[in-house]
């Protein structure tokens, strides 16, 4: 009968498009490589492991930079600070931040909770203090303060996993 003609080319037609469906689906699936997602900036995954990377070179380029420079000399000192350059201050600041930032494995965590960050801040805020000194033009106090930044700088470095300042030294 029509009605039974019908009836079977419908179902002949779901079981069809049903088929087809699985049969893509299943095929797809286990061809497939496993997805690699960026995560996002602050999600954690490959995305920071390549941004870890990235920042590496600059941040290494501007500690070498800074524990090169000879304290007695203010001009050196001012050239690390004024340089926007891959090496000088600006760029480390930039850099540095963000390599800290890369160790967040969760986005709901804020970045000044990580304790690479609040590492990285402590030796901001000496760097800070140096600056403040090398305005002063006075040896003394560009002295103690580029000693109390270095002091610094190992704990971040580690957090970082960066080799330590007496490593970096010797490179």
């Amino acid at each position: 009968t029509v009605a039974a003609a019908s009836i079977s080319r419908r179902s002949f037609a779901e079981d069809l498009v049903k088929g087809s469906v699985v049969g893509i689906s299943s095929a797809y699936l286990s061809s497939s490589s496993p997805a690699h997602a960026s995560g996002g900036a602050t999600a954690g995954g490959v995305y920071l492991l390549s941004a870890k990377q990235r920042y590496n070179e600059r941040v290494l380029a501007g500690i070498k930079t800074f524990l090169s420079l000879d304290v007695k000399d203010l001009g050196q000192v001012n050239a690390f600070f004024e340089s926007s350059e891959v090496g000088g201050w600006e760029d480390l600041s930039a850099a540095g931040y963000l390599l800290a930032n890369a160790f967040r494995t969760s986005s709901s965590k804020p970045p000044d909770t990580l304790p690479s960050v609040k590492k990285w801040k402590a030796f901001a805020k000496e760097i800070e203090l140096l600056k403040r000194a090398l305005s002063k033009k006075d040896v003394g106090k560009v002295s103690t303060a580029y000693s109390n930044a270095e002091a610094m700088l190992d704990a971040y470095l580690d957090a970082v996993e960066l080799p330590s300042g007496m490593e970096l030294k010797q490179m």
